[in-house]
């Protein structure tokens, strides 16, 4: 079975799936089919390490009784028959991380396919799927200096808060994207997904709404960016900033950021009053 038939298959039973690109239900299963893997296996070594726990001679009679009925015949019939006996008599183990993995696979689906459409639905009556927000003057709209300070404000006010809407999709991001075809895979920046947040304007009443900072290698907004991203280089880490930046923030309390000038960025934060740490 190709990528292209898992997808049409898997996505077969789930309602206004034709709303989608047969690429993105192809990304959508290589993601879920890698998180069945890792359950099913999780689930089997599990399993595994109990029946040893409980009584680890069960596999001893298990290898006995097999060995058993394998003597005495080397027919196509007998093979057949004694490889249909190890199926059953092993059936019961795979049951469990079976059930498990398939359940989560469609309940995925059925996220991931509901994210996109309400994406669609909050960007309708649009060309693309960039969200615009409004500005009434220069003055209304918060100031930053440092890129990545702003792509962790942006993370906080978007993906932790959802004030920010509706939320960029990297995804539904390419889909609409009228320039060179993006790589949603890629594991480098995404040059036009970063540009949309560098010419974003944040409007200054959602400030006060910062009251705390983490920056992860996993959030939201990283991996819009990179998807494929590793976490371990300084693409985002927070090597300077200014006290004016932080300054427009006045319930800002506390920062764990990525940071491989820690010491330099700690003064401008302890000068702000903020408690910070490195990640």
């Amino acid at each position: 079975m190709t990528r292209e038939e898992r997808a049409e298959k898997w996505f077969s039973n789930i309602p206004a799936a034709e709303s989608i690109s047969i690429e993105r239900k192809i990304e959508i299963c290589d993601k879920a089919a890698k998180r069945m893997m890792i359950i099913i296996l999780g689930l089997l070594t599990l399993e595994f390490i109990l029946l040893f726990v409980v009584g680890g001679e069960i596999f001893t009679k298990v290898a006995d009784f097999l060995n058993r009925i394998s003597e005495g015949g080397h027919t196509g019939n007998h093979s057949q028959g004694l490889a249909l006996t190890g199926i059953i008599v092993f059936l019961p183990i795979f049951i469990i991380p079976l059930t498990v993995a398939f359940t989560y696979k469609n309940n995925y689906l059925k996220a991931e396919l509901a994210k996109i459409v309400t994406g669609r639905e909050n960007t309708a009556g649009k060309e693309s799927a960039l969200p615009s927000f409004t500005k009434e003057s220069e003055g209304d709209i918060l100031h930053f200096d440092t890129l990545n300070f702003k792509l962790a404000i942006i993370q906080v006010l978007m993906y932790d808060l959802h004030l920010l809407k509706p939320e960029f999709d990297i995804y539904d991001f390419a889909d609409h994207y009228e320039g060179e075809k993006i790589d949603t895979d890629s594991d480098i920046i995404i040059e036009p997904a970063m540009n949309f947040f560098k010419e974003m304007e944040i409007p200054k009443n959602f400030a006060p709404y910062v009251e705390m900072l983490y920056m992860d290698g996993g959030n939201d907004l990283y991996m819009n960016i990179i998807p494929q991203w590793d976490g371990e280089d300084d693409s985002f880490d927070l090597n300077e900033i200014t006290l004016e930046e932080l300054q427009q923030f006045p319930n800002l309390k506390k920062a764990i950021i990525m940071s491989s000038n820690f010491d330099k960025v700690k003064e401008v934060f302890e000068a702000a009053n903020i408690a910070v740490e490195p990640l």
